[in-house]
């Protein structure tokens, strides 16, 4: 028998389902989020706390992630968590260093210093991407969720795209046909930036704008827009907990309780699954929707979100470089050194910055489905992948190891590289595990979606990475906003909920 019950239980802590809980919470919905002990937001070196991954918010907050934060009052918090800075981010290459700024003027400057050869058709790609962004706000900042839910929801979502997507390959066609810089340099704020590998066109259109509106630097330990989310749900009353779910019980075509591995069986009015589809299948026990299994077997893992924290001296820090770099190569992509994101952080009283790298470890072709090799297996390669990273910061911040404070991975258990002759022990809860990056399409959904909300069981709702992974954190606020619709709209809330005064203001 249940020993609590609750309105909603999300289960998993993906960036979708804590937004999904956290809009739920201030509608008055009894909220719990279930997620795991071993998977820290931080981690503590000596006096350094360190993210596990970087948290930024491309667009200020704009864009259809802008309903979310004026929503749960975000917008505030980002103003007084906020860094003013000259430059928010920096698309950086092979003898290339361009900022970004949605100022065409100070664009076309930057564009005329670097590369006079080709910077009209880069302003000319530049400003197609704008028109491509915007023709996706149909999709992503509707009155309907998207991907559809529903017959009818579904039918207009497809044409929709349909729309979109037409017009996002004009672009790129034209853009494909422009010499090599212009495509690269396209490309590369989408996958070096977020978390899409050879994106959609309207993926890379998206990435680009929002980009070059610019990313608040955050102020504090780098856990970003994923501590302001968690913040948000407590204050509404919403609840964390940690545990791991071993069953989804059904009971009448629905799911009736949230079972734990202590054996603990929670009762739930409905479930967000904030978790890959995987795994979610494995909760179902032995009987668990066709399509559910049928979308799960279709997503494939592409590789692995791996951060590096680097503590330097202020001194290392090049002057002009900006909070947030997006660094890319020739073939620009997130794999291994050839593409990275750097995002640095403000200096402490004693002038030492935390640098965080982010970038992705490739899977091999074996590794593609499932739950994937153990952190053992993965550290060899990992390592090596350090070993390139380090190589290629070189070259953006020259003699960084000459004031070197320590270098660690979260997804490391052994000892950080000090400086100085410190050291430093690591602490409990490491390695922690390299979240997957995964690949899947969804029919008539412009390659954007790669799984839909609804999972064939009517209480229980997708809101995890898998559902609009292409889009990167701005896909994630998007699906937790359209989970929430779906999720109120199951506990009797009205249709356009959203607009309504919320419960707990």
């Amino acid at each position: 028998m249940p020993t609590n019950s609750y309105d909603l239980i999300v289960v998993g802590d993906d960036l979708a389902g804590l937004c999904c809980a956290a809009l739920c919470a201030r509608r008055g919905l009894r909220t719990l989020v279930i997620g795991r002990e071993d998977q820290p937001a931080r981690y503590t070196l000596g006096p350094f706390k360190l993210p596990v991954e970087p948290g930024v918010l491309p667009g200020r907050g704009a864009g259809a992630a802008a309903r979310v934060v004026r929503d749960l009052g975000l917008d505030h918090a980002l103003k007084r968590r906020g860094r003013e800075v000259r430059t928010a981010a920096q698309l950086v290459g092979r003898d290339l260093r361009v900022d970004l700024s949605a100022d065409l003027s100070a664009q076309a400057r930057e564009l005329e210093r670097e590369l006079p050869d080709v910077a009209a058709a880069v302003l000319a790609a530049w400003a197609g991407a704008t028109a491509v962004a915007h023709a996706a706000d149909a999709l992503l900042d509707g009155e309907d969720a998207f991907p559809g839910v529903g017959f009818f929801e579904r039918r207009d979502a497809v044409k929709q795209a349909a729309r979109a997507a037409e017009v996002a390959h004009q672009w790129w066609t034209s853009v494909a046909a422009a010499p090599a810089p212009v495509a690269a340099l396209t490309r590369a704020a989408a996958a070096v930036g977020g978390r899409a590998v050879d994106p959609p066109p309207i993926a890379v259109a998206r990435a680009l704008e929002l980009w070059r509106q610019g990313a608040p630097a955050l102020r504090g330990d780098g856990t970003g827009i994923r501590e302001l989310l968690l913040e948000r749900l407590v204050a509404a009353n919403g609840e964390v907990r940690s545990g791991e779910v071993t069953e989804l019980v059904q009971g009448w075509s629905k799911i009736a309780a949230v079972r734990l591995a202590s054996g603990e069986e929670l009762g739930a009015g409905q479930v967000v699954a904030a978790l890959p589809l995987g795994d979610l299948v494995a909760m179902l026990g032995k009987k668990p929707p066709r399509r559910l299994v049928e979308l799960a077997d279709a997503q494939r893992r592409i590789g692995w979100r791996y951060t590096l924290n680097i503590v330097v001296d202020a001194a290392a820090v090049p002057e002009g470089m900006s909070p947030t770099v997006l660094v890319f190569g020739d073939d620009p992509s997130p794999h291994g050194a050839d593409g990275f994101a750097i995002h640095a952080g403000e200096a402490d009283d004693q002038g030492r910055v935390v640098i965080t790298l982010a970038s992705v470890l490739p899977a091999g072709d074996d590794e593609t489905a499932g739950a994937g090799p153990s952190a053992a297996a993965l550290a060899p390669r990992a390592a090596a992948l350090r070993g390139r990273l380090f190589a290629a910061l070189d070259g953006i911040m020259p003699y960084f190891m000459d004031h070197l404070v320590l270098a660690h991975s979260p997804h490391e258990s052994t000892p950080p590289l000090a400086g100085g002759g410190s050291s430093y022990e690591v602490g409990r809860g490491l390695p922690a595990v390299m979240a997957s990056v995964w690949r899947g399409t969804l029919e008539g959904a412009a390659g954007l979606a790669a799984a839909p909300y609804a999972t064939g069981i009517k209480n229980l709702t997708l809101a995890s990475s898998q559902v609009l992974t292409p889009l990167g954190l701005e896909g994630d606020l998007v699906c937790g906003w359209n989970a929430a619709r779906v999720a109120c709209g199951i506990a009797g809330k009205k249709r356009d909920f959203l607009r309504d005064e919320v419960v707990n203001a």
